[in-house]
Order: structure tokens, then C-alpha cells, then sequence
């Protein structure tokens, strides 16, 4: 297992889909971008050939209010449930994703960005890097979608080295970096 891919996928394919992927072996950020379709996201996973993809989207088939993100209201982490008008679509098109992603074999997990940075204890990914010991490099193409991508990718990082926590319901899991 080597690369871990953080994706903060768009509602709509004319959007910008921040994607970031760490390589866990040198424990660097290897590629941040904006990409708009699931083609090219896609075809970004199948040239990184990552283990773990993390996508902040609710990865149900249907877009209601899941136990799990009761849970995650519960303990404080305040998500977006499926069933609000703009994230019908988000969910119906991370779940169409999903699928595809699945069936070429990839590892998908569903993250929630801000409930990670509050769950770990930190401000912004920055912290979150340093906290999990990954170097970000020369990030050169920065805005709220990589940002929240980073986050992401930090998680699908734990997911393969062991720093990953989680909240789970029979009807989904929510993936999170620990707390140190």
C-alpha cells in the first residue's frame, strides 16, 4: 500500500473536485489539482494506482439522514445530511462515483473534512500534517476544494498507516484522523 488519494468532490462535473495524493512511504504530498469530471478523476486514480481513495460526500444510495450522521451530530460534528436540497446531487453522484471506483478495484471511504480537523484537535490541514507527520511540499494550486481534498487525502494516509478512527452505523462509516 503506497498512495493514499483525498478527493472533495463537487456536486456538479462542471465544478472544480479538489484531489490530493500523499505517498505514504516518503509520507510527502505527491499531487494536488482541480479536476471537473469522473473521467478525469477517474482516470487521475487509475494513473496513481492509489490503495485508499477518501471522499468528502455522503456514499449512500440514498440521500436521508443516516444513523451514522447522527452519530457524527452526537459527538459534536456537524455534517450536512444527504437529504438537503443541494446535497441530493453531491450524494447521488459520490455513490455513481463510488461504484465505478469500486469496480475497478479501488478502496473508497467516505470523510468529513471539518469533522476531521475537529476531531484531531486542529485549525487547518497544515496542523493536520504536522500532527500525522506528512511533508506538503510546493503547493502550488491552493483553494477551499484542495484544501478540503488535502484533509481528505490525510485521511486515506491514516487509513493505510494505522491513524485512522471512525464512526460507524449499520447504514454507513465516517472516516477521521486520530487524536494524538
Amino acid at each position: 500500500m503506497r498512495y493514499g488519494i483525498g478527493l472533495d468532490l463537487a456536486a456538479k462535473q462542471d465544478r472544480c473536485s479538489g484531489i490530493a495524493s500523499i505517498d505514504s512511504f516518503s509520507r510527502e504530498v505527491v499531487g494536488v489539482k482541480c479536476l471537473k469530471t469522473d473521467n478525469e478523476i477517474i482516470s487521475f486514480a487509475s494513473n496513481s494506482r492509489p490503495s485508499v481513495i477518501a471522499i468528502d460526500a455522503p456514499l449512500t444510495s440514498e440521500p436521508v439522514m443516516r444513523e451514522v450522521d447522527k452519530l457524527m451530530i452526537k459527538l459534536g460534528l456537524r455534517v450536512f445530511p444527504p437529504s438537503f436540497k443541494w446535497m441530493k446531487q453531491l450524494t447521488l453522484r459520490g455513490y455513481e462515483l463510488m461504484n465505478k471506483l469500486n469496480s475497478l478495484g479501488f478502496t473508497v471511504i467516505e470523510t468529513h473534512p471539518r469533522s476531521v480537523l475537529k476531531h484531531a484537535g486542529v485549525n487547518n490541514f497544515r496542523e493536520l500534517f504536522g500532527l500525522i507527520g506528512v511533508k506538503l511540499g510546493n503547493l502550488q494550486e491552493l483553494n477551499k476544494h484542495v484544501e478540503d481534498a488535502l484533509i481528505a487525502s490525510a485521511v486515506a494516509f491514516c487509513y493505510i498507516t494505522g491513524c485512522v478512527s471512525k464512526v460507524s452505523s449499520h447504514d454507513g462509516i465516517i472516516y477521521l484522523v486520530e487524536k494524538k
